[in-house]
């Protein structure tokens, strides 16, 4: 997906200022990753990558990296399978970077039905504006498949935080949260495994 920055107002998470230039924000998917780019923009100037999941297209991983050794200074969000949770990969991408920190979410349910509702909606163009409203028909164990998707993305976050530390952010922590325009009308019942964020990755 490629965001543009077209507005130089303040800031509402004006108390998040990155140390370095070159920065990775590790995360997961539903944590409002695209709301902490835009907004950490407006109080750091540090411009994205063209493609704020930089590492979340059909280019090769070594043409993506590339690109990040021609620029002096980004930031871009990674969720871990978008390299396949291969380590080696991330040491790369750290290898560029001077900076990672961390962006999650810490109510695991509404983060799981969230990306459980925004892969079954099938629209992955809006976000807001007009309020739109999606019916939401899952069996448990595709339920269960995007649960652990998520449940893999904070493993590899976990092995990440013990060898390289940094400022953790929560999307709960936020001043100001702004969601996407989008209800869902659940028509399946299914049951979303316990899973405690922030004892289970950032409690070393």
């Amino acid at each position: 997906m490629s965001n543009h920055i077209k507005d130089y107002r303040d800031s509402l998470l004006p108390d998040i200022k990155f140390k370095g230039r070159k920065v990775c924000v590790l995360t997961n998917y539903r944590t409002g990753s695209t709301f902490f780019i835009r907004e950490t923009f407006l109080s750091n100037r540090i411009m994205p990558m063209g493609d704020w999941e930089h590492f979340n297209n059909n280019k090769s991983f070594e043409f993506l990296l590339d690109e990040l050794k021609q620029r002096t200074a980004f930031v871009f969000k990674l969720m871990p399978d978008q390299i396949q949770l291969d380590e080696a990969k991330y040491n790369d991408i750290l290898g560029e970077c001077d900076e990672v920190v961390y962006l999650y979410r810490r109510d695991f349910e509404a983060q799981a039905r969230g990306w459980i509702a925004w892969n079954m909606a099938g629209d992955h163009d809006h976000h807001y504006g007009e309020l739109k409203r999606y019916d939401i028909k899952i069996t448990q164990e595709v339920a269960d498949k995007y649960c652990q998707e998520l449940i893999d993305n904070y493993k590899f976050m976990n092995k990440s935080f013990k060898k390289f530390p940094g400022n953790v952010y929560c999307l709960e922590d936020f001043p100001i949260q702004v969601p996407y325009s989008r209800i869902y009308n659940w028509q399946s019942q299914i049951v979303i495994p316990n899973f405690n964020t922030h004892k289970q990755v950032f409690r070393t």
